[in-house]
C-alpha cells in the first residue's frame, strides 16, 4: 500500500503519524507470517527490518516541511531513534514523553506510566506549531529579569540593549522608547512625564538596575502579550508577560493524555467492546495539532491504523476549526 501510495503521494503528505507494534516480546506482530515472541533470538532485529522498510517508504511521501510521528514504548525506543538517525540524517529528531498511564503497568523492577513519541521534522525553521493554552493554563510572569545568584546575566551591564523605557499611560502600554544611554541611571522603576506618560523600567524594589526580558529590537513582536500591573501597596507598575501560545514541553503530563480513560474507555463506549491498548483521543489530537503548523488543509497519514483514533482525533480537529 505505501508503495502504491508513491506513485499517488509522493511528497503531498503534511504529517504521518504511526503507533506500531511495540514488539513486547506477546506476539502482537508477524515478520514473514510467523508471530514474534520474547523467545526469539531475532526478534528486535526483525523489528528493526520490518519498521526500516516502511519507514524508507513512508519518507518519500512526506512534504519538504512534513512532519513524522512515531510512538513507541521502552521495548524498542532506543533501537527506533537510532534508526530514525539514519534514515532521516538531515531532520530535527525529539523524543517526547507522555505519561499515558498513571497507575503505571508493572514490571519486574519498574512500574511503567510513560510512553514516547519521536517527532522528525525540519530544524531550520519554526515547523512544529506553539501549544495554545487557554486563560487559566496561561503562563504569566514578570516582564522584568527576575533572577537572582551570583551570575550578573539578569542585571542591566549584561543586557544593555534590554534596557529601555515602557511607556505607559492610563494602565495600557503606547510604545517603547529607545536603548538608554549607558551614563543614564534612573532614580526609580516609574518616572511621570508632564504629559501623563509613565516610563517603566526594569529597576527592581532595592533600585538594582536588571533588564527586561526582550531586546529593544524584539520586544515590538509581543507587544500584545505584554500588560501592565499597579501595586496598591508601592503605588508602582510592572509590567506583565501573559503567554498562550508556548513551545511544546518535552514531557507530556495531564488527565487527558490517560490512555484508559481516553482511549479504552471511550472506545468501549462506541464499539461496545474492548480493543487492546489503544491511544487516547487526546494525545493523538495533541500530536497532530503540534505537527500541521499553520497548514489547516494538511493531508494526515496514519499506515498502522489499529481501532482509528487518527481517523477520530482528524474528525474532531476538522470540527473545531471548521
Amino acid at each position: 500500500a505505501l508503495s502504491v501510495l508513491n506513485y499517488t503521494h509522493k511528497k503531498k503528505i503534511d504529517v504521518i503519524y504511526i503507533d506500531p507494534p511495540y514488539n513486547t516480546g506477546a506476539k502482537d506482530w508477524k515478520y514473514n507470517n510467523n508471530y514474534i515472541d520474547i523467545n526469539d533470538l531475532y526478534r528486535h532485529s526483525k523489528w528493526l527490518s520490518f519498521m526500516s522498510h516502511r519507514l524508507k517508504l513512508a519518507r518519500d511521501l512526506l512534504t519538504p516541511d512534513g512532519v513524522l510521528i512515531c510512538t513507541i514504548d521502552h521495548n524498542e525506543q532506543e533501537a527506533l531513534g537510532l534508526l530514525l538517525k539514519e534514515l532521516f540524517p538531515d531532520k530535527e529528531i525529539t523524543c517526547v514523553t507522555i505519561i499515558h498511564n498513571p497507575s503505571g503497568i508493572q514490571g519486574k523492577n519498574f512500574s511503567y506510566n510513560n510512553e514516547y513519541a519521536y517527532f522528525v521534522y525540519r530544524g531550520d525553521k519554526k515547523t512544529i506549531a506553539f501549544e495554545e493554552r487557554v486563560d487559566e493554563e496561561a503562563d504569566i510572569r514578570q516582564f522584568m529579569n527576575t533572577a537572582k545568584g551570583k551570575s550578573t546575566n539578569y542585571l542591566r551591564e549584561s543586557g544593555l540593549n534590554c534596557f529601555y523605557p515602557i511607556y505607559v499611560k492610563n494602565l495600557e502600554i503606547i510604545g517603547f522608547g529607545k536603548v538608554c544611554d549607558e551614563s543614564f541611571h534612573p532614580k526609580t522603576p516609574n518616572i511621570l512625564r508632564e504629559d501623563g506618560v509613565i516610563e517603566v523600567y526594569p529597576i527592581d524594589s532595592e533600585r538594582v538596575e536588571r533588564k527586561w526580558v526582550f531586546s529593544r529590537q524584539n520586544v515590538e513582536s509581543i507587544k500584545d502579550e505584554l500588560s501592565v500591573k499597579y501595586n496598591n501597596k508601592t503605588k508602582l507598575i510592572s509590567i506583565i508577560r501573559t503567554k498562550k501560545k508556548i513551545n511544546y514541553k518535552t514531557v507530556w503530563i495531564g488527565e487527558k493524555f490517560n490512555a484508559k480513560t481516553y482511549g479504552t474507555q471511550l472506545l468501549n463506549n462506541i464499539i461496545g467492546k474492548d480493543f487492546p491498548f489503544p491511544k487516547s483521543l487526546y494525545a493523538v489530537e495533541e500530536c497532530i495539532k503540534a505537527a500541521v503548523h499553520n497548514k489547516n488543509k494538511s493531508i494526515i497519514l496514519d499506515f498502522f491504523a489499529g481501532s482509528g483514533t487518527t481517523g477520530n482525533a482528524v474528525l474532531d480537529l476538522n470540527k473545531q476549526d471548521n
